[in-house]
Order: C-alpha cells, then sequence, then structure tokens
C-alpha cells in the first residue's frame, strides 16, 4: 500500500527533528537503566549539567514533540481546509490503532517473557514489569484516554493520553484561537498551563492536560507566523543563524545548565523555556537552506515513523535488557536495541500506521463528501 501523502505542505525537516527528538528519548532511557553512582562525578557529571544533555532530553523531547503536533495539526485550519468532524476521524485513526498495537505487544512481552530484578541497573528501570499485571488495570490503557493507575506499562504512555485528549479537543481551541486572535489565545493558554500545574499531581490527570495543552496552542500560533518568521531569519547572516540555534539550545537545556539545583526551578516555567528553544529550532530548520545537509533524508525517513519508534522502543528496550541481561555488555543491549527498534517502527509504521492513516483519510473524505452534498430536490409527481 502506498503511503498516504498529505493534501498540502508537508515539511521534510519536521520529520527529521521529529526522528532525532525520538533518538533523544530512546538514549535518555537507555541512561536512566543506569545506577545513579556515574553520574555523581567526572565527565558524566560534566556531560548531565551541560547543554550538550539535549542529546538525551527525554522530557524536553515530549514538549517538543506536542509543540510540533500544534504546528502541523493546525495548517489544516489556517487553509480552511479541516472541520471537527473529518480531522477528529483522522486524528483517532491516526493514534489509536498503532497505539492499542503497542499496548497489546507490552502485555504480550510481559506474559511471555520472564521478568526478574536486574541487579547492578537502576530502581527506575527495576520498577516496570514486576508486580503482577491484572486484567481490570488494561481497559484504562486501553482507553488511550484514562491512566490505568496501575503498575507502569510503558513510562511513555502518559505523553500519548495528553496527546489524544488535545487532539479531540483541537477543533475547540482552533475556533477559539481564530476568534480572539494568536495572542489573547496564547495569553490564556500560558495563564491556564501555569495554574493547573499547581494542583496537577501526575503526569496524567486532568491538570496536566491544561499544562501541556499550551504547548499545543504554542504550536499553533507559531504555524500561523511561519512564513514571516522563515522569511525573517533567511534575511540573517549565518553567523547570526548559528548563534540563535546556540540560544535555542540554551533555552532548551536550561534546566540542566543553569542553576540545576536551585529551588528558583519550577516546572512550568522549564518547560516554557524547552518549547521557546524548540520554536526557534523550527523555525531554523524550515529557514536554513543547509538543513537538507544537518538532517538527511534517512533521518526524514525515520522521522515519518517516530510514531512507532516511541510507542515500541521502551518495551523493545527492556525486553532486550531482560533476554541478554548476564550475557551481553550494557552497550551491546543498548545497540541492539536500537537496531531491533528501528526494524520493528518501520514494519510497523507500514503495516498498521500507513493502512491506519489511510482509512482515517477515506473515511473523513466521505464524511465531508457527505456534509457538504446538496440536499435532494424533491420533484413533481
Amino acid at each position: 500500500m502506498a503511503v498516504p501523502q498529505a493534501p498540502a505542505e508537508r515539511y521534510g525537516q519536521l520529520d527529521a527533528i521529529r526522528a532525532l527528538a525520538a533518538l533523544t528519548v530512546f538514549l535518555g532511557h537507555c541512561l536512566g537503566m543506569l545506577s545513579p553512582a556515574p553520574y555523581s562525578q567526572g565527565p558524566i557529571a560534566w556531560f548531565m549539567h551541560s547543554p550538550f544533555r539535549i542529546a538525551i532530553a527525554g522530557h524536553q523531547a515530549v514538549i517538543f514533540f506536542f509543540l510540533l503536533s500544534g504546528f502541523v495539526l493546525s495548517l489544516g485550519f489556517y487553509r480552511g481546509k479541516s472541520s471537527a468532524g473529518p480531522f477528529l476521524v483522522n486524528r483517532v485513526f491516526r493514534l489509536y490503532p498503532p497505539y492499542l498495537c503497542a499496548l497489546m505487544a507490552t502485555v504480550a512481552a510481559r506474559w511471555l517473557i520472564p521478568m526478574y530484578p536486574l541487579p547492578g541497573f537502576s530502581d527506575w528501570i527495576n520498577g516496570f514489569w514486576l508486580e503482577q499485571l491484572h486484567a481490570n488495570q488494561l481497559w484504562p490503557a486501553a482507553t488511550m484516554l484514562i491512566d490505568a493507575h496501575g503498575p507502569q506499562l510503558n513510562p511513555i504512555a502518559w505523553s500519548l493520553i495528553i496527546e489524544m485528549r488535545v487532539s479531540l479537543l483541537f477543533p475547540i481551541i482552533m475556533m477559539l484561537l481564530l476568534r480572539f486572535g494568536w495572542l489573547r489565545s496564547l495569553a490564556v493558554a500560558c495563564v491556564l498551563g501555569f495554574l493547573a500545574a499547581i494542583p496537577s499531581n501526575s503526569q496524567s490527570d486532568v491538570y496536566a492536560t491544561l499544562q501541556y495543552g499550551f504547548f499545543f496552542v504554542a504550536g499553533a500560533v507559531l504555524a500561523q507566523h511561519r512564513a514571516a518568521l522563515i522569511r525573517r531569519c533567511q534575511s540573517l547572516s549565518g553567523t547570526l543563524l548559528l548563534s540563535l540555534l546556540a540560544v535555542a539550545v540554551l533555552l532548551y537545556t536550561e534546566v540542566f545548565w543553569l542553576a540545576p539545583t536551585s529551588p528558583l526551578h519550577i516546572q512550568p516555567l522549564d518547560d516554557l523555556l524547552t518549547a521557546l528553544g524548540a520554536a526557534v529550532i523550527v523555525v531554523l530548520a524550515l529557514a536554513s537552506p543547509k538543513a537538507a545537509l544537518v538532517l538527511p533524508s534517512g533521518l526524514r525517513r525515520l522521522g515519518k515513523g517516530a510514531y512507532s519508534f516511541y510507542l515500541y522502543h521502551f518495551v523493545v528496550l527492556l525486553t532486550v535488557a531482560h533476554l541478554l541481561y548476564g550475557h551481553a555488555a550494557i552497550w551491546q543491549i543498548w545497540l541492539l536495541a536500537l537496531i531491533c527498534t528501528i526494524l520493528l517502527s518501520a514494519l510497523m509504521y507500514r503495516a498498521i500506521e500507513v493502512p491506519c492513516i489511510a482509512a482515517g483519510h477515506h473515511l473523513a473524505r466521505r464524511l465531508k463528501a457527505t456534509r457538504e452534498r446538496p440536499d435532494a430536490v424533491p420533484t413533481a409527481a
């Protein structure tokens, strides 16, 4: 089956940076398998408190994903080619079937592969899959809307719950943004996000949806002004563009290097600075003619299947770790897990994502055609 093409503009650079963000999540989870001891001194401690930690900044990558989602999803609304019904059909088919397949794969791995503590690894990685799994813990996870509140199946599930919730609300978000303007909409979303962070006690509760929903709004605002921002960046010299990129990386990683132990760090503010850095990176990637050299076609292909990569990477990593523990070095486990994840994500993209995207497009077109069809005019007998 051919890969369905977007009905209008598609930015290949965004696929590439989506792939890079997914790789940073994978690398962050790899390093999270280690005990904290190596972080306390030496080169690793310096790396962990420097902007170079962008290479393993998993939480920041999730903020990046939310921003990119808002950017891409808003384009159809700005062109006047998206309406609520077809949009929701496309979005549910895009997100839910691959998620459900990944959930079933996770459950199968838990039931088929012997799980036991991994001595020498971190408490974080040993906190997954060791408790007994009950059937009544699966249905909340299967909805893709409710936190399972049981033994964690996959640490990235919270972000997918947020993604689905905001996607279902996105037509309303765009209606309000277009009605009240980008400045007021962004300000209200920012205030609501900060206020929601106060009572939030989980990454997937209702308050967290408001907190992280701001980044979808920010991505939509960025898309609204993309042409002007791209033109402005294209008028700058190479030196200024590199300086902007450096500033963007510093903003993206400020929680790591700017007084990292200070009590002044609060997550909503840190996430806001991360989103600002991510926005600058997006604009630079779209504006720079040299982006194709830095973001090659291989990354763009991986980026198209980044959703499957994101869905399966932890399942593969933990499965390989349990199968090879005591038989292979940690770096060999990481390398094999990366190779298996890339291959599996390519397979699932073709086997699951592409058909579901095509089915969503087909049903959305039928729904749109039904709504646009004029009422039949009764004829005289």
